[in-house]
């Protein structure tokens, strides 16, 4: 017993120190600069020339901050609404490409396509379909008699952050929907078949078996896919540019706008810095709810 005991601790030793180069090499490429990032911050570093530390100046000023605000609040939107639509879109999409029918592989292929295109080619193919004279949508809306004006869906400030998110959750389904599928695959027909002979009707085995089935899939894709929204830069910033008025402008394309159009990377910086609290307690929420569950 001793003897295993003392096998499994070098063990972890061991592991432990081959652990070391990934960990170095990860402070390296990843630390180091966040660490920089960080440190910049707390000066009035513009593109060009030396920092100088100025200490809380850039935080205090995000408080008074109008377009700072209303780029988190559509940050906000912009997430929460994406990660909505996409995640029961892709639970919809899963469940009926999980039954048998004709065309199962075609739709399956067809679906991952969104998913498998370069950001800047949807990003730049949804600007031209969004365009007020020559794009797709509005010559579609208006032969078919639903609009009689075109419609600015990237000028008009009321509904170009709603624009930016259609393409996200277009892009997005795809990845909640074969991770879902994948999970969906595995489950036992057999307890299925059980809980009919039991009287347990559709809604009722997807309720209390599908569920609690793919939940663990669920949180994961979820978490994952809540980070990358929140952070998404090249869709919104490619689409609409954060505009007109900063009306469909976010925390990404803000800092790119203080960094390098504004030249004031110091303040860039506290703006990105800024929202690290919030994905550190999305992160601890999904930890906290993972093992209350195990």
């Amino acid at each position: 017993m001793k003897r295993i005991e003392s096998q499994t601790v070098k063990d972890k030793r061991l592991g432990l120190v081959l652990m070391i180069p990934i960990v170095l090499v990860i402070f390296i490429i990843m630390g180091i600069p966040l660490v920089r990032a960080i440190y910049w911050s707390f000066t009035d570093k513009v593109v060009g020339s030396d920092a100088h530390f100025i200490g809380l100046k850039n935080y205090m000023g995000l408080f008074q901050d109008k377009v700072y605000w209303k780029s988190l609040k559509n940050t906000v939107i912009y997430t929460g609404g994406c990660i909505l639509a996409k995640l029961l879109l892709g639970l919809l999409w899963a469940v009926l490409l999980n039954q048998d029918f004709k065309g199962k592989g075609f739709f399956r292929t067809a679906l991952l396509i969104p998913w498998a295109l370069p950001g800047m080619v949807v990003a730049m193919t949804w600007r031209w379909m969004y365009d007020s004279t020559y794009g797709i949508i509005n010559s579609l809306l208006l032969s078919s008699g639903l609009v009689e004006m075109p419609v600015a869906w990237l000028s008009n400030p009321k509904i170009v952050l709603y624009s930016a998110m259609i393409v996200n959750i277009w892009r997005g389904v795809p990845f909640f929907m074969f991770s879902i599928l994948g999970v969906l695959q595995t489950l036992d027909k057999q307890v299925y078949e059980a809980a009919t002979v039991d009287g347990a009707g559709i809604f009722k085995q997807f309720w209390y078996i599908t569920l609690p089935s793919i939940s663990p899939v669920l949180k994961v894709t979820t978490l994952l896919s809540t980070i990358w929204t929140f952070n998404d830069f090249e869709n919104v910033w490619l689409v609409t540019g954060g505009g007109p008025l900063y009306a469909s402008s976010v925390i990404a394309t803000y800092t790119y706008d203080k960094a390098f159009i504004q030249n004031s990377l110091g303040q860039a910086l506290s703006v990105a810095t800024s929202v690290i609290p919030i994905l550190i307690v999305m992160m601890l929420i999904f930890s906290y709810f993972n093992k209350k569950e195990q």
